[in-house]
């Protein structure tokens, strides 16, 4: 053969097998991408899922059609749902006690206000505003066990809150806090603590706060 026909008959085996790995990587691609939009499709439909719900529809997200990997992802978005779910349901508690609560106080006070407004005796007039003094403390109590009540619903599941609590130091705490209003209302106070340390685990404040509770 001629020097010329066999660079003519290499250049035609260069074209042929260039020609072939063209068609195989455009197999190739056209088969990637038609897996990628094959597996993608759990997740699109778990997009418009999502997209579909309304802002207050916290219910766990399915997972029986979701990628094996993904399940994890999903499983860990839905225990957030859950953890936001009690958030929200003690925000409603809060406020219908709130609600509850307050009502009857307040109905109490305003009844008052309006006889002592129409009172002419000074001396009737001076008890009357006794009693809307003494049911405004009443009311004033009574919103600062509601914020009690609001900051236990968080930290009563912070594990950060958690800490060794000794009782008898805190409970002695709480009395000599709470004399003050015992003698006025001619009340004998006193705490015996107790021989040997009473240590447990748990929130400060809300234990403070059930031993005010407690005292009052």
């Amino acid at each position: 053969e001629t020097l010329g026909r066999r660079d003519r008959l290499a250049a035609e085996i260069t074209r042929m097998v260039a020609a072939v790995l063209v068609a195989l990587l455009v197999i190739l691609v056209a088969l990637v991408l038609y897996g990628l939009k094959r597996g993608l499709e759990p997740l699109g439909r778990l997009r418009e899922a999502v997209l579909a719900r309304s802002p207050t529809n916290l219910a766990p997200l399915p997972t029986d059609d979701a990628p094996e990997e993904v399940v994890p992802l999903v499983e860990t978005v839905n225990r957030q749902l859950a953890r936001v779910g009690a958030s929200v349901e003690a925000q409603r508690r809060f406020i219908a006690d709130a609600a509850h609560q307050m009502k009857t106080p307040l109905a109490g006070l305003r009844t008052q206000a309006e006889l002592a407004m129409r009172e002419t005796d000074p001396q009737q007039l001076k008890r009357s505003l006794r009693q809307i003094a003494t049911s405004t403390e009443r009311a004033t109590h009574l919103i600062n066990q509601l914020l009690a009540l609001a900051r236990a619903e968080h930290q009563a599941t912070d594990p950060a809150r958690f800490e060794v609590v000794e009782l008898n130091a805190l409970a002695r705490s709480v009395v000599q806090e709470s004399v003050p209003d015992a003698i006025s209302r001619r009340v004998d106070l006193g705490f015996e603590p107790e021989e040997q340390p009473v240590r447990i685990v748990g929130v400060p404040l809300l234990l403070r706060e059930l031993m005010l509770n407690l005292v009052d």
